[in-house]
């Protein structure tokens, strides 16, 4: 079947395009969320080329161990799908290594079985263009297909180690087939996590110099497509006329990699913004873990910016689902403000306020609300400002440079004895240039 060779060989994954597909979906009982993943599977779907010609639902408490639907139901299922002539069969939960075995072998040979954890990881492997975020991924998918190796057939018989003779090859005698696929596999995943861990440590060095540099983060998240990348782009437009953009573009998952900017606002106030990748409900246990190297970027963010899309009918599940993966990271506890954007499609937005009273509305294509956007982060990122005086010597003026740079310089007088400034500045220059004050107003 093809589905092995799409999820455990490296090739290239263009073979899935215009590929149609049947989806399955249980009712556990609410209405309102499974429409919601329904939709929201036939949207991965999309994102993936891939045409949903039918689709098959059943109402269930829980889905059954061995077959996610009912026997019945799966007979039905194969009898709509052949006759449609679809290619694959895609099911919206992860499947068990037991249902994923008892639904193949059922379905037969002319027909694929995905799960929603195949599609994803499908997905990010094809928006995966830096070295982390294939790595991430990588490990990720490594790690979904370990449990699932019994019954799988000849794409794992192609093991590396052990050698040609000697000692490597006598140690593999006596193994099965399985132990050594589970080797190889593992052993692919400590040399993927070693690649990552090297990654990940630079990037520790790149936060811990801003950090020294007093330069605070501003993290952007929400649900994938909800606008991230264009409110921080409109952001560093307005107020730098950067052609330093974020990468957008109108599809889930658009890109995997973490953007980060500086923004200099007028009064001087400097921050970084960043970009974060996008969430979606029922987001793979495996991807979250891969990437949290990744997203460690929110946990040293001095503020979360939570971006929705305000033109959704589903706006309240999917803020739910990123606030599930904020806990997953442990991130609640970093101060955060909602903003909802795209408010230009919503005829309504007084409904939007009302259940979200101190949420922010903003529109990138009307520029609504963003000296508001604006206000707020400085109003978190500076809560303590000083109006203080300083005297600096003239053998340091590389300081009073700093201070026309980083802060508010309202006043400067050259004196015998040094450059007399006065100036509006943040708790860290207060803090760091104390030894010059000599009148704080």
């Amino acid at each position: 079947m093809k589905q092995d060779k799409i999820f455990l060989e490296d090739e290239s994954l263009e073979s899935l395009e215009s590929l149609k597909a049947v989806i399955v979906s249980i009712n556990t009982g609410n209405d309102e969320i499974f429409s919601y993943e329904v939709e929201e599977l036939k949207n991965l779907c999309e994102a993936s080329n891939i045409i949903v010609v039918d689709e098959m639902f059943q109402s269930l408490n829980s889905p059954n161990t061995t077959s996610y639907v009912g026997s019945g139901k799966l007979d039905e299922i194969k009898r709509v799908a052949l006759a449609v002539e679809a290619d694959l069969v895609i099911f919206n939960d992860e499947l068990t290594p037991a249902q994923l075995k008892f639904i193949t072998k059922f379905l037969g040979d002319n027909l694929e079985v995905f799960d929603r954890t195949m599609l994803i990881l499908d997905l990010f492997e094809r928006r995966a263009k830096t070295k982390e975020a294939v790595l991430q991924v990588e490990i990720a998918r490594l790690k979904y297909n370990l449990p699932r190796l019994i019954g799988a057939r000849s794409y794992l018989s192609r093991v590396t180690g052990g050698g040609g003779g000697g000692a490597g090859a006598r140690r593999g005698l006596g193994e099965t087939k399985l132990e050594l696929d589970r080797r190889h596999i593992e052993n692919q995943i400590v040399k993927a996590k070693k690649e990552l861990e090297k990654i990940t440590k630079a990037r520790s060095v790149t936060r811990e110099k801003r950090n020294n540099n007093g330069l605070k983060t501003v993290s952007f998240v929400g649900y994938t497509n909800a606008g991230k990348s264009s409110t921080i782009n409109t952001l560093l437009n307005i107020n730098n006329k950067t052609d330093k953009d974020v990468y957008v573009k109108d599809m889930l998952f658009a890109t995997l990699s973490t953007s980060t900017r500086s923004l200099k606002l007028p009064n001087n106030h400097e921050f970084l913004l960043t970009d974060t990748i996008g969430f979606v409900s029922k987001l793979p246990h495996h991807l979250v873990e891969s990437f949290k190297s990744t997203l460690e970027e929110i946990k040293d963010s001095s503020l979360i910016v939570h971006v929705v899309d305000a033109s959704s009918p589903y706006m309240d599940l999917q803020i739910e689902t990123t606030r599930q993966v904020l806990e997953e990271l442990d991130t609640l506890n970093i101060p955060s403000i909602f903003v909802f954007n795209k408010v230009d499609l919503v005829k309504e937005p007084r409904f939007i306020t009302s259940s979200y009273p101190d949420a922010l509305l903003i529109s990138s294509k009307t520029l609504q609300g963003y000296d508001e956007l604006i206000n707020q982060i400085e109003t978190h990122l500076f809560p303590k400002e000083y109006h203080v005086t300083y005297l600096i010597p003239y053998n340091a003026g590389n300081i009073y440079n700093t201070l026309k740079e980083k802060t508010t310089v309202l006043n400067t007088e050259y004196l015998d004895n040094g450059i007399k400034t006065t100036a509006v500045v943040s708790e860290y220059y207060y803090n760091l240039y104390q030894q010059y004050l000599i009148n704080n107003l």
